[in-house]
C-alpha cells in the first residue's frame, strides 16, 4: 500500500456526526464541522478562533503510525486497519445515533454485545486521543508511559508471540489483522513505533473477539471502565438534521469526557445525542434505561418496562450540554462542533425572548411513547 493517507485521531464516522449545521445537507466531501481552539491572550482572556474545517482535515495527526516496510523500504501505516474497525463499530452508533435502538445497550449477555463495543470504542478512541498534542486530559501520560515502554522492554516476547503464535491461533493468520502485526514486527522502524502500532492492531483483534497477542483492551476496559453503569441516555430533542438555533453537543480529540468531581460521565455520540454514565457503581448497566428528552415524540423508540422516557426543558438539556463543554475545556485546547459560537449567543437570546417554553418542565415529567 502507498502511504497516501493520514492517520485519524477521531474516527471519520464520529465526526460526520458532528458536521456543521449549514453544511449537514451538502454531499459527502462538502460537509464540515467548526474547530474552536481555545488559547490565553496577552491580556490573560481566552482567545477562541474559529475555523470551519472540512471533516477529512480534522483531528488528523500525520505519520502518528508510519512505518518502514522491511522488503521495499516503503513507507506503510495501519490505517486500514483503523477504517475497517470504524467500519464495523459505526454499524451500532448507526443504530443508536440514527434509529435509536437504545434496548441494544441492555442485551448483556452475549460477548462482543452493545455495552461492550461502546466501551471498546472508549478505549480504543481515548488512547488514539492520548496521542493528539491538542490534548491535555490529565493522567493521559501516564496511562502511555505505562503501556507503551512495558511493550518496549518486553518487545522481544511480544514479537516471538506474533511471529510464532501457538497452534490454536495459527488458523486466524490468514487474517488481514495478523498479516499486518507480522509487517510491523519485520519493519525496519524503531522498536517505540513498531509497538505503538502494535498495540492498536492487538486491540483491534480483541474488539473483533480474535486472539491478541497484547491482550491491553480487556485490561484498560476492566480497570478504567469497570463497573459501568448508565446514567441516562440524553436527546436534545431534535433531528439529526435539523439546522435551527438549538443546545448541541460538542466533541474533542479526548471523545469521552470523564468528570471526576461528580462522576458524572458523558460519550456524546452525535451533536444531539450523548450517553451519560457513572463508574465504579454495584451494577454493570442498567436494568432499564432513562431517555431525556427535549421532544420524545421526535424519538424513534418506545417506553417500555425497561425504557422510560422522561421530557425534560430545554433549561436541562442546556446544563447536559453545558458539562460536556465545560469538561471539554478542561481537557484539550480543541473543541468541534456544529455550532458558530455566535449561534450560541443567538440561542440564548431566543431562550430569554421565551422563558416559559424554555424552562418548562421544572423538573423531568415521565411520558408514554
Amino acid at each position: 500500500m502507498e502511504y497516501t493517507k493520514n492517520q485519524h485521531m477521531l474516527s471519520q464516522w464520529y465526526l460526520r456526526n458532528f458536521r456543521s449545521d449549514d453544511s449537514a445537507n451538502s454531499p459527502k466531501g462538502k460537509q464540515r464541522v467548526w474547530c474552536h481552539t481555545v488559547n490565553i491572550s496577552d491580556e490573560g482572556e481566552n482567545d477562541i478562533k474559529e475555523i470551519p474545517l472540512p471533516i477529512s482535515s480534522i483531528a488528523i495527526h500525520k505519520n502518528c503510525f508510519m512505518l518502514i516496510d522491511c522488503d521495499s523500504k516503503k513507507k506503510f501505516d495501519i490505517e486500514d486497519e483503523l477504517s475497517e474497525y470504524e467500519r464495523d463499530t459505526s454499524v451500532l452508533f448507526n443504530e443508536l445515533v440514527h434509529k435509536h435502538k437504545f434496548q441494544k445497550l441492555l442485551d448483556v449477555s452475549r460477548k462482543g454485545n452493545g455495552l461492550e463495543k461502546v466501551i471498546n470504542f472508549m478505549v480504543i478512541q481515548m488512547l488514539l486521543g492520548f496521542l493528539n498534542p491538542q490534548n491535555r486530559m490529565d493522567g493521559r501520560d501516564e496511562i502511555l508511559e505505562h503501556i507503551l515502554p512495558d511493550m518496549v522492554k518486553n518487545y522481544e516476547n511480544i514479537r516471538e508471540l506474533i511471529t510464532k503464535p501457538p497452534n490454536h491461533v495459527q488458523p486466524y493468520y490468514s487474517q488481514n489483522i495478523f498479516r499486518k502485526m507480522l509487517r510491523v514486527i519485520e519493519s525496519n522502524s524503531e522498536v517505540f513505533e513498531k509497538c505503538k502500532a502494535l498495540l492498536f492492531l492487538s486491540m483491534i483483534a480483541e474488539a473483533k473477539n480474535l486472539p491478541s497477542p497484547v491482550g491491553y483492551l480487556a485490561r484498560l476496559r476492566n480497570g478504567m471502565f469497570s463497573k459501568i453503569h448508565i446514567t441516562g441516555i440524553y436527546h436534545t430533542g431534535y433531528e439529526f438534521d435539523s439546522t435551527e438555533v438549538r443546545p448541541v453537543f460538542t466533541t474533542s480529540p479526548n471523545v469521552v469526557m470523564l468528570n471526576q468531581n461528580n462522576n458524572f460521565n458523558l460519550l456524546p455520540i452525535s451533536h444531539n445525542l450523548a450517553i451519560g454514565f457513572s463508574l465504579g457503581s454495584t451494577e454493570d448497566y442498567n436494568s432499564h434505561l432513562n431517555i431525556f428528552s427535549v421532544y420524545p415524540n421526535k424519538l424513534k423508540c418506545k417506553s417500555s418496562e425497561k425504557i422510560k422516557i422522561y421530557r425534560v426543558s430545554h433549561d436541562y438539556m442546556d446544563g447536559v450540554t453545558g458539562w460536556v463543554n465545560i469538561i471539554g475545556v478542561t481537557q484539550t485546547k480543541t473543541i468541534y462542533t456544529p455550532y458558530e459560537l455566535k449561534d450560541v449567543e443567538r440561542y440564548l437570546q431566543r431562550q430569554n425572548d421565551n422563558y416559559d417554553h424554555h424552562y418548562s418542565p421544572d423538573e423531568p415529567e415521565l411520558v408514554e411513547i
